[in-house]
């Protein structure tokens, strides 16, 4: 064993020596620091853990740039040999490697650099492998309405609906679809304080005036397979303290798992001296609230387990303090379901709204007795889900009743209110946070309107109409106000003489901007939700741009360096109907576009991120979502608007309707069906665990997967026990049926019986797809290498005989995003394990393989989203950030 590992690292030298690492740059700087290091200086215990993580995150990098990685699916196979998939069956307590195994895991890390030097120097001289094809382009008007309408574009969700899809592989248009990005940015002095969601990064302080980073947080995680899910996510916004800078955890696992602290970073050197628990958030909640000062952390809490038997989902729904020198809690004070950030003023009062209107004022830093309540509260007659703040003597705020409000802030009394002429009933927060400066109070709206009051009379000041929602707060400087909208466009309005005046307006991101604005000395700095920070003056001259999560630019295309952690976020699955696409976002977000051109028909706002499909049925979107409120949503497919909402806990996948029903799956472990018309609950029967995933429908059978492993049929509209079958769990990849058979991720069932009829194996790899089937072929995928436990290293899509099980062609793609087909024997599907759309022939060469029709470079993987096929294009979305037509 010695001599084989000496063997490997004086290949390892050789060829690093051979390439030269300054000429062969992997565009991140610490990457090639390791690899300038393990020249000489082999992996041992004490560099295991970061040449580990840098080696996964460098796979990934090589994937973003189309670099397959076959060779390296063995040593990604070897390392998870050796270590454990999670720490949650081990009471998250980390992994003890004994000398020899921490011999054969730095050997094989030593080994996995190796072979990344091989496919670095392919990626540095390697052009794009993208191309078309030589046919014609469909007319887009020519052809037949087939709507796609709902995951896999029917209710067996067989993927096939007899569609044509796109012929050339060429963009039609792209539509920017941002993440829940709200974190604020935090400035001090000349520095200013940016979250990032990084599995490596997590907080940067840069130079206010140049942007230059003057250090980095960064976090040593434990070596997994799981590693994705296990590691914590920073989406806050990071509180400056005296000593050090402050953020709070989201991400995957639950309490049981590692994300559930607030963090304490020391201002000097970037280092994390302190964690206090505070409880898990789900990452799919998009941002994780808390408000801090030197002496105590104040936060919402709801238990969001959904991996414990039964799982338990709940939004936040009570507030906690607890001493930050101490970790000790010093109350505990239930309000119900609150979506908003919370407010401490200087003298210690805490302030926080609800769902249900009311807001709650309290004294935050004294230990409360066992049912502590609020000094005072007040009701408005609508929803106060974005946060409050306080100036002087007044509390300010808006509800979504459309009004803004103006209390004192020690009593509760209203001093004076001000309602918008036309309330957008589509968002779920209907003012921004408000921002206080020279006796006057300026706001923005969902209404498309910038407000400016004075603060004492309510009296408006200026009423400024936008080009889209106003969702982040806004800064002022003098007379000056600036505000920035969905569209990504920054304001500067002046007012002067009691009127107001545009100063600029500037297209500064293509993606929406949600978070809070800050300014200091003139300079503003705001983050979007395609993770960039921008600085400009307040003249409306960008001063300098970083992206907030590690990357370097590549041929146009930025290239994370670093992966988001916490698991995956673009998930949702486009629909299409009556000319419109129809998508959900991890910003909470369900749009409506025009089919055709891309531009926004209509969105429509709930409270948590939306995994799955918008399912179209009758003229109406019946769509839930995962991290907020409980509420399933139905909605008019023309305009947005609610037609009902039904309480159904969490939902991860999407519904299915069939004969005036509505099946949906719930995260609570309950398979429901509701009347879709009314939203009346029918009928809803129990799993063991999360039922997380889409059912599917033929005849008189609905059928339902859970992680607890079984896969049930019910009478679709009884709810009757049909059959159950152990070993056809559910998770990323869900059972369809199609002339009855049920076809798993890698099985075929007898629909009537739930008998097995034959199963595909490809040695003990991940199947974790949704099949696809049509004329007599099946198309199911799996993952060679766990990579980064949801970013696998290679993926494979195979074509299947749908009676036999038989093999008749392999080729790289899909992993998590299912394959669909089209007319003229297309298959189409996109890769988890680079940025292409692929088009292949489904009948294959007969030798087993096939040919590949046309490739569409996007900026990246693809991770949940399966394709939507309508008039000859595809719709998918893409973890680039956008929903992406082809044509």
């Amino acid at each position: 064993m010695k001599n084989f590992k000496l063997i490997i690292f004086l290949l390892l030298i050789v060829e690093i020596s051979a390439q030269g690492i300054i000429e062969n740059s992997s565009g991140d700087l610490e990457l090639d620091e390791i690899r300038k290091e393990i020249t000489s200086n082999i992996t041992q215990r004490k560099t295991f853990k970061l040449r580990a993580i840098k080696m996964k995150l460098w796979a990934a990098m090589l994937q973003q740039q189309g670099i397959p990685l076959k060779e390296y699916v063995a040593i990604d196979n070897r390392l998870n040999k050796v270590t454990r998939w999670n720490n949650l069956w081990s009471g998250n307590k980390p992994q003890q490697f004994s000398d020899k195994q921490m011999q054969k895991v730095c050997l094989i890390i030593d080994a996995g650099y190796a072979i990344l030097e091989k496919y670095q120097v392919i990626a540095n001289t390697r052009k794009s492998t993208d191309f078309t094809s030589n046919l014609n382009l469909l007319n887009y008007n020519k052809q037949k309405e087939i709507p796609w309408t709902s995951y896999k574009g029917n209710e067996g969700l067989s993927g096939y609906t007899g569609a044509f899809g796109p012929t050339k592989g060429e963009k039609a248009w792209k539509f920017p679809i941002g993440l829940a990005w709200e974190s604020k940015p935090a400035i001090e002095g000349s520095r200013v304080y940016i979250s990032s969601p990084g599995i490596r990064t997590k907080l940067y302080c840069l130079d206010l005036n140049t942007g230059k980073t003057i250090w980095k947080t960064q976090q040593e995680i434990e070596i997994m397979g799981d590693q994705l899910y296990h590691a914590p996510n920073n989406q806050s916004s990071p509180v400056i303290l005296e000593n050090y800078i402050m953020y709070r955890e989201m991400g995957a696992r639950g309490n049981k798992g590692p994300t559930k602290d607030v963090v304490l970073v020391d201002k000097k050197t970037g280092k994390i001296t302190k964690e206090i628990e505070v409880g898990h958030v789900d990452y799919r909640a998009g941002h994780a609230p808390f408000t801090a000062n030197n002496d105590v952390v104040v936060y919402p809490f709801g238990v969001q387990d959904i991996h414990t038997t039964p799982p338990l989902t709940q939004a936040f729904d009570r507030m906690i303090a607890k001493n930050i020198k101490t970790g000790q809690k010093l109350y505990e004070m239930y309000i119900g379901y609150t979506f908003s950030e919370p407010h401490l003023d200087k003298e210690n009062w805490a302030y926080q709204g609800t769902v249900e209107g009311y807001l709650y004022a309290w004294k935050a830093d004294e230990r409360l007795h066992n049912r502590p309540k609020p000094n005072w509260m007040f009701r408005a007659e609508g929803a106060i889900n974005d946060k409050v703040i306080t100036s002087g003597n007044f509390v300010l705020f808006g509800a979504n009743d459309g009004v803004f409000y103006c209390l004192n802030k020690r009593t509760g009394k209203l001093i004076w209110k001000h309602k918008v002429d036309i309330i957008e009933t589509n968002a779920f927060r209907h003012f921004s946070a408000p921002y206080v400066a020279n006796g006057k109070v300026a706001v923005g709206s969902a209404d498309k309107h910038f407000y400016v009051f004075d603060i004492k009379t309510g009296k408006v000041l200026i009423n400024k109409k936008a080009d889209d929602w106003i969702r982040s707060a806004p800064v002022a400087s003098e007379n000056k106000f600036f505000f920035a909208t969905m569209k990504g466009t920054l304001y500067g309005v002046e007012f002067h003489k009691n009127k107001s005046k545009e100063l600029f307006k500037i297209q500064i991101s293509h993606h929406p901007i949600f978070a809070d604005l800050s300014i200091k000395d003139d300079k503003i700095v705001i983050n979007d939700s395609d993770l960039y920070t921008h600085c400009y003056n307040t003249k409306g001259d960008k001063i300098w741009k970083i992206s907030t999560i590690d990357s370097f630019v590549k041929d146009n295309t930025r290239i994370f360096s670093d992966q988001i952690a916490g698991g995956a976020y673009y998930q949702s699955k486009p629909t299409a109907a009556d000319d419109m696409v129809f998508v959900g976002s991890p910003s909470r977000f369900i749009y409506a576009l025009d089919a055709k051109t891309g531009k926004e028909i209509w969105k429509h706002e709930i409270g948590a991120s939306i995994s799955g499909a918008p399912t179209y049925y009758q003229g109406k979107i019946y769509v839930g979502q995962q991290g907020g409120e409980d509420d399933f949503y139905c909605l008019d497919a023309k305009t947005g608007k609610l037609i009902w909402k039904q309480n159904v806990d969490w939902v991860w996948g999407s519904a299915t309707c069939s004969d005036n029903m509505v099946y949906i799956p719930g995260i609570d472990g309950y398979a429901w069906a509701l009347d879709s018309n009314t939203g009346a609950m029918i009928w809803k029967k129990p799993f063991s665990r999360s039922v997380c995933s889409e059912p599917a429908v033929e005849g008189n059978i609905v059928i339902f997967g859970s992680w607890d492993d079984y896969l049930k049929a019910f009478n679709k509209k009884t709810g009757e026990l049909l059959w159950k079958y152990n070993g056809g769990g559910t998770d990323s990849g869900v059972a369809v049926i199609k002339d009855g058979k049920v076809y798993l991720k890698n099985k075929c069932l007898d629909l009537k019986t739930g008998k097995l009829i034959w199963e595909f194996k490809d040695g003990n790899n991940i199947f974790n797809i949704t099949p696809a089937v049509h004329d007599g072929k099946v198309y199911m995928s799996c993952w060679h290498g766990l990579g980064l436990g949801g970013v696998c290293i290679e993926a494979v899509v195979y074509c299947i005989d749908a009676k036999t099980g038989d093999l008749n062609w392999t080729q790289l793609g899909a992993g998590l995003s299912s394959p669909v087909i089209g007319e003229k024997g297309n298959v189409y599907f996109s890769n988890i394990a680079d940025p292409y759309f692929y088009c292949v022939d489904s009948e294959g060469n007969f030798d087993g393989t096939t040919n590949i029709k046309w490739k569409y470079k996007m900026g990246n993987k693809v991770e949940e989203s399966a394709p939507a096929l309508y008039k000859g294009r595809a719709y998918i979305m893409s973890s680039d950030g956008y929903l992406h037509a082809i044509k």
